[in-house]
């Protein structure tokens, strides 16, 4: 056990510190947009596994990620480097479509409802 645990590491420690390895892209690359989407219907399970009955686990199954979003090299699995990139892409959007609220936000005039300036009520003061 300790030896796979040693592995792991090192397996995700040259996945990160490697120099930026040639790749292929595809010809139509997912936007931030369809990755936010895809991400917004991903199915999430709780799990425990056999091994390890005591902790429960929390995420999407490698099946459905593959679905998905087409990344990793097996549908059993679900690459720590994939996941970090779908989730820093939907933050991306996120923030993105923030920014144009905030935009559209700033841009309207001041409400000059009657009910913008009726005091609220106190409610220590309520019956």
């Amino acid at each position: 056990m300790r030896f796979t645990a040693l592995l792991l590491l090192r397996g995700m420690a040259s996945t990160f510190l490697r120099p930026r390895p040639p790749r292929t892209e595809r010809d139509q690359p997912l936007t931030r947009a369809q990755i936010l989407a895809l991400l917004d219907e991903l199915p999430v399970s709780e799990w425990r596994y056999d091994w390890d009955p005591d902790t429960l686990h929390i995420g999407p199954m490698a099946q459905d990620w593959r679905a998905a979003f087409g990344y990793g090299r097996r549908e059993t699995t679900i690459d720590v480097v994939d996941s970090q990139g779908v989730l820093i892409a939907a933050v991306q959007e996120l923030s993105r479509r923030l920014r144009h609220l905030e935009q559209q936000h700033a841009a309207q005039p001041p409400c000059r409802c009657a009910h913008a300036h009726t005091p609220e009520p106190d409610p220590a003061s309520a019956p």
